[in-house]
């Protein structure tokens, strides 16, 4: 069993195309997150949450995002993560960050769910300029669109189309910045 769902893992990872996998558990203990290491390299593991831990004090800088670079998160340039963010330590390399985002603090970004039955594995995309205020988390897969703003606690279960601005548990959408961009210019263009 643990070697099918080790191939499973290693053929969604090499499939960039594939945005979700979902691997039915049906192993000797009662659920799948007891063998995570199974699934994972423990020293591996071990690697990529001593990073996780030590960017979650770190203040926005280009020195923490090269960190998150070297286990795997794919992170664009000019990327602000807050202090208290806790990036996927079992899969990092599923999160992309796109130019130009900023990411508050105390966020959980997932990219993997181990159930009683099932494991889940999900790549989340961060678009550009993507502003997410604190204390949001996510169910992978995930993805952000370019100049999304995700308010305060908020609990993302779907996609978040660009442009929008969410709120809520679950997260819903509440505005197009779009209009709001088109009523500024409109407004400027009356004075």
């Amino acid at each position: 069993m643990a070697d099918y769902i080790r191939q499973q893992i290693k053929e969604f990872l090499k499939d960039h195309s594939k945005r979700e996998v979902r691997i039915k558990y049906k192993g000797p203990r009662m659920n799948s997150a007891y063998e995570w290491w199974r699934y994972r390299n423990p020293i591996r593991m071990l690697w990529t949450s001593f990073i996780v831990e030590i960017t979650r004090k770190l203040p926005p800088c280009e020195f923490k995002n090269n960190l998150l670079r070297m286990i795997g998160v794919k992170i664009g340039k000019d990327v602000t993560i807050s202090p208290d963010v806790v990036l996927d330590w079992l899969f990092p390399e599923l999160i992309e960050i796109g130019d130009g985002t900023l990411i508050g603090a105390d966020i959980w970004i997932a990219c993997h769910s181990l159930l009683i039955d099932e494991i889940r594995l999900g790549r989340v995309k961060i678009g550009k300029q993507v502003m997410i205020g604190s204390f949001v988390c996510n169910e992978p897969p995930t993805t952000i669109g370019d100049r999304a703003v995700i308010g305060v606690y908020a609990y993302l279960n779907k996609d978040v189309p660009a442009d929008t601005f969410m709120v809520g548990i679950p997260a819903k959408p509440k505005m197009d910045l779009k209009k709001i961009n088109y009523l500024k210019e409109f407004n400027k263009r009356l004075k």
